[in-house]
């Protein structure tokens, strides 16, 4: 079943990811900078074992602790420990790889989205191998398949639109701020409402039934979210690829828009 539902996995998001690619426009990049992201995800997977066992350490001395706290607020910080915050710091940092390795070629902020998608594939693919063995829970895992590329796209998004304030003189600090936040608090959210919702564990039947329904309706607005970002990112391609990010292509933008013969 592992094996199965890594293959489906890959041929699913291999679509989309192929989908996002052909949409880029004047031209797609190239097959050499859509890939390597994706080989830079997987690696960031075993990568994020070590950053949960930082992230782990330094909450443990701080003294942080939800003990006693209701079991959604111990599902929160669980959740925060154990994947919302190592995984999604660990992402960012083979994303900073990615964008490094290709920064001459970045043509722009869609191309951050690439990005940002394929390190989110990356890190899903070897995911689905190791923890999809479970055939009950085969179906929720592929109705859900797309999380870690979606959060990859609102942090490269971010990121992308933080550097193409930065080449047009604009406030971008909120951009970075959000480019960690955002990932971070949804994937949390998530893992909360269903993985790790300690909510289903509690002696009390009436905690437990709530549980149930919350990690029911957090399943559906991720399957029902999913859709709804890629959607919006479908409608708002052509915004993103007409954002310059390399520095002669936004110093032409500008003049471009500032010349007295375009008005």
């Amino acid at each position: 079943m592992d094996i199965l539902q890594a293959v489906l996995s890959a041929l699913i998001l291999g679509f989309l990811y192929y989908r996002m690619v052909k949409r880029e426009t004047p031209s797609p990049i190239s097959w050499l900078q859509a890939l390597t992201p994706v080989g830079l995800g997987m690696v960031s997977l075993p990568v994020s074992f070590y950053a949960f066992i930082g992230v782990s350490m330094v909450i443990n001395s701080l003294g942080i602790s939800a003990g006693g706290a209701h079991p959604f607020v111990r599902s929160l910080l669980f959740a925060f420990m154990m994947a919302g915050c190592p995984e999604e710091l660990t992402k960012l940092l083979f994303m900073l790889v990615a964008i490094f390795l290709f920064r001459k070629k970045i043509r722009n902020v869609y191309e951050y989205i690439l990005i940002g998608a394929a390190i989110g594939i990356g890190f899903t693919l070897p995911e689905e191998f190791v923890y999809g063995g479970e055939s009950s829970a085969f179906w929720i895992r592929m109705l859900t398949l797309a999380g870690h590329m979606i959060y990859g796209i609102f942090m490269a998004k971010h990121l992308g639109l933080a550097k193409y304030n930065r080449l047009n003189n604009k406030p971008r600090f909120l951009q970075y701020v959000l480019a960690i936040l955002v990932p971070v608090f949804l994937h949390t959210l998530y893992d909360a409402c269903t993985s790790n919702n300690l909510m289903m564990l509690d002696e009390n039947t009436a905690i437990q039934d709530a549980g149930i329904i919350i990690g029911l309706a957090g399943t559906a607005i991720h399957i029902i979210g999913q859709f709804v970002v890629l959607y919006i990112l479908k409608k708002n391609t052509e915004k993103y690829c007409n954002m310059a990010l390399l520095e002669q292509s936004a110093e032409n933008e500008t003049v471009q828009t500032t010349d007295p013969k375009n008005s």
